[in-house]
């Protein structure tokens, strides 16, 4: 009865319209609920809990995995948060943007070689950034990105509930199974919510500096 209440606040917290600074508010709702999973976090999640507890190998292996995808949300809705209005060129597509505009591909593309850059490296410099050029004008609805808040809210509270929780022996198999269930239910989230799966879609295409240093970069 606790979780059920627990997880209705949540719910109507996410369901309240955007007042304000859109993007901080946004913000402060992804923060609301990480807040609410700190208690787990602060143990070590299910595997430090299972470590420390239980010294199981197999488990605690799969709860890392469930504490990534667990993560994994909280940087999803953060994006969506802070690109409902487009996405920022990072410093590395201003700078291929910049040197294709000044130089164009091939010019460019030299320059890259004689830096050490591979062609396969050097295209997909150039696919990110017509990726990113792309995609930095595109705009997010409000509404839709508080639905998958609410989705991601109701299994975050899961989380939440299975960390909290001290399993008896003659249990752990039913606890394990909800542990398991609850990763099949984030994975197909993060597959099938439009707005997550866009979201891991676009961030999957983000490149950074790797070899170049400073003074290689023009």
């Amino acid at each position: 009865m606790k979780y059920i209440q627990i997880s209705a606040q949540t719910i109507f917290l996410f369901i309240m319209p955007l007042i304000g600074n859109a993007e901080t508010t946004c913000l402060d709702k992804v923060k609301t609920l990480e807040l609410k999973r700190n208690h787990a976090v602060s143990i070590g999640g299910m595997w430090g809990y299972f470590e420390k507890n239980f010294s199981l190998k197999k488990n605690p292996a799969e709860a890392i995995q469930l504490d990534s995808r667990i993560n994994k949300i909280f940087f999803l809705l953060s994006h969506l948060c802070k690109t409902r209005n487009g996405i920022p060129l990072t410093p590395l597509a201003i700078y291929i943007s910049k040197n294709l505009s000044n130089k164009g591909e091939d010019k460019f593309k030299d320059e890259l070689l004689l830096l050490g850059k591979t062609p396969q490296q050097i295209k997909e410099w150039f696919d990110f950034c017509y990726y990113s050029e792309n995609r930095a004008s595109r705009t997010l609805i409000r509404s839709e990105i508080s639905k998958a808040m609410v989705r991601s809210s109701a299994l975050v509270m899961r989380y939440v509930q299975l960390a909290e929780a001290i399993p008896h022996r003659n249990s752990l198999k039913e606890y394990f199974q909800k542990m398991k269930n609850l990763t099949i239910d984030v994975d197909h989230l993060l597959s099938n919510q439009p707005y997550l799966s866009q979201a891991l879609e676009e961030t999957s295409h983000f490149l950074y500096w790797d070899d170049l240093s400073e003074g290689d970069v023009g």
